[in-house]
């Protein structure tokens, strides 16, 4: 079992997307409760656990939703866990800003870095995880939505992580020193979800825009409130 750690330790916070949900009851994906989790879903979510059990997590924190509450149960339970609600990782809702997505996401990071917890794990939405990263790694908050642009990652943040459904991201974070790495895309691996489909994405590989799968920055956490 991990112990709790000292302020100046690694800390490590799992993120990790909901997977698949089934949208065939009608529901809008930002309003409570929003789909299910559907049976491809919940196979995702699965794998997620065994790659997230090893490294040992206290929490399992979760966006209050359906499909990311769902998600957030198969993880705990492969940890002898229960999830906790957490309503700032909720779904970008159609009313908010970017900006007010950024705040609501750094406000729940550095509420968490105030903690003592030397691991956790975060069950959100790819517009929040996008925002958790981009907190941490203090880089610029920016639309990355490229609507009629197929050829373009739409769910991806300046640095190119593609957040695909299930998938798992570690960012781990030192006094002067920010990483993020993706550790896992689950098979099959959906970037976007429609009602009445799915699309499945693979990775584009074209010379400078391609996917990253790691970015380590300056550890500049203190400048949106985390501690110095």
């Amino acid at each position: 079992m991990s112990t709790r750690s000292s302020p100046n330790a690694l800390r490590r916070l799992l993120l990790v997307r909901h997977g698949l949900p089934d949208y065939r009851g009608g529901h809008a994906g930002d309003l409570w409760p929003g789909p299910p989790l559907s049976p491809i879903g919940r196979i995702q979510a699965a794998q997620a656990a065994e790659v997230i059990a090893p490294l040992e997590p206290l929490t399992v924190y979760a966006s209050p939703l359906a499909r990311t509450w769902q998600t957030a149960e198969i993880i705990a339970r492969t940890l002898g866990q229960r999830p906790r609600a957490a309503p700032d990782l909720r779904e970008w809702h159609r009313c908010e800003s970017l900006h007010e997505v950024a705040v609501r996401l750094s406000r729940w990071l550095v509420a968490w870095l105030r903690s003592d917890e030397p691991c956790a794990v975060a069950v959100s939405h790819a517009s929040p995880l996008l925002a958790v990263l981009r907190s941490a790694l203090y880089l610029p908050h920016a639309k990355w939505h490229r609507t009629g642009q197929p050829n373009h990652l739409e769910v991806s943040s300046a640095d190119r992580f593609e957040v695909s459904m299930a998938s798992v991201f570690e960012l781990t974070i030192e006094r002067d020193r920010v990483a993020a790495r993706c550790l896992f895309h689950p098979t099959p691996r959906v970037q976007h979800a429609v009602r009445g489909g799915h699309v499945v994405r693979l990775p584009r590989p074209v010379v400078g825009h391609g996917e990253a799968t790691e970015c380590v920055r300056p550890g500049l956490l203190h400048l949106v409130g985390g501690p110095s």
